[in-house]
């Protein structure tokens, strides 16, 4: 039987991101799903400028367009436009992006194969065992990306550890019938607890409603998003809807097995403030590929690497953890700060680079306060 170096379970965005930088390093990496790639995926496939900078490799055959500006919404009709001079994001169809990296993973030299059910998963200082119906896979280390529903998590830690939170969102691909705009929005007044958005993609638009705690009281349900496309756009044609749960609470999870690493939504590292979670995945599996390669060749253990090398992306994600709370908790407040003049170049150069966050909400909480003792 073949004992590989690695085995990496999900091939979307953080399976293949840790599988390109193995399979560049020389290592012997097997990518396991259960699709047969392309294959549909429900997710808004915005790419944020720092999302395109973590990349190895560009994905520009798969970009449908760019946008450098976004619309903030609110009840109303109050509306605000974050400008920037560079390109903020880039929109992709997660079909074609997943898709076009899995190809780059596999051209680096990653194998794939495609199985049914995961029966079981073993872990001990030896190595990793991975049993599914059509026989066990051996390895040194297994890498956990078969997203939030992640059966690898499940069969070591339980269903839903202590630690583990999801948010849900419901999508759909929509055709206005007289044409769209090509704005990017976040609306804030459409449900609690989340936002609604429009993302363009070129010939089509991606809408959505999303919470960024799926055991809130907000119902989300076919009949409520297609109201709201209704809203938006009057009988605009509406196809492929579908739901999709996010995985927050890396943040505050323990280190796991010594030799298992959990990335992308299986691990919880989407972005709970802004539901984020396609930069996540890529950092979080490339940091589990540093982390991985690292012991191979005699340096630190792999599993200390792998916190130490995530450290400040979960402290990213532990302010975004606690600004969500406050923004959704505070949203009229909240609101006037995010689009504050003084803040809109910060706001949106934050969400495009996630860079100086915690200086952002600080101040974004202090003008806040300010507003609320003058109003």
């Amino acid at each position: 039987m073949e004992r590989w170096d690695a085995i990496i379970v999900g091939a979307g965005p953080a399976g293949c991101a840790a599988g390109f930088d193995l399979a560049t390093a020389g290592r012997a990496v097997l990518l396991l799903d259960k699709a047969e790639f392309p294959r549909h995926k429900a997710c808004a496939g915005g790419l944020t400028r720092k999302s395109l900078r973590a990349l190895r490799y560009s994905v520009a055959p798969v970009v449908r367009e760019t946008v450098s500006a976004i619309v903030v919404e609110r009840r109303s009709g109050e509306a605000a436009t974050l400008t920037s001079r560079k390109a903020v994001c880039a929109m992709t169809v997660r079909q074609e992006l997943d898709h076009f990296c899995w190809q780059q993973s596999v051209a680096a030299g990653a194998e794939f194969a495609r199985i049914g059910a995961i029966l079981g998963v073993e872990a001990n200082r030896e190595g990793v065992a991975v049993r599914t119906a059509e026989g066990e896979y051996r390895g040194r280390f297994l890498v956990a990306a078969d997203g939030v529903h992640s059966r690898v998590r499940q069969l070591l830690y339980g269903d839903r550890p202590a630690w583990f939170r999801r948010g849900f969102a419901l999508e759909a691909r929509v055709v206005p019938a007289n044409g769209h705009s090509r704005d990017l929005v976040f609306d804030f007044g459409s449900v609690r607890q989340g936002y609604g958005w429009v993302f363009p993609k070129g010939d089509h638009l991606n809408v959505g409603l999303g919470v960024y705690n799926d055991a809130g009281q907000e119902k989300l349900d076919r009949p409520r998003l297609e109201a709201y496309i209704r809203e938006r756009f009057g009988e605009a044609r509406a196809e492929h809807v579908t739901g999709q749960y996010l995985g927050f609470g890396a943040e505050a999870a323990p280190a796991a097995e010594e030799r298992v690493f959990l990335v992308g939504d299986a691990g919880g590292f989407a972005d709970a403030l802004t539901g984020e979670g396609i930069h996540g995945a890529i950092a979080s599996g490339q940091a589990a590929a540093e982390a991985i390669d690292g012991e191979l060749r005699g340096r630190k253990r792999a599993q200390p690497a792998f916190g130490a090398l995530t450290a400040q992306l979960r402290q990213d994600l532990q302010l975004s953890t606690s600004g969500s709370r406050w923004f959704y908790g505070n949203l009229d407040v909240g609101y006037r700060a995010l689009t504050a003049p003084v803040f809109r170049t910060a706001v949106i150069n934050a969400y495009a680079n996630g860079t100086k966050i915690a200086a952002l909400a600080n101040a974004v909480r202090r003008f806040a306060r300010l507003f609320a003792a003058s109003a």
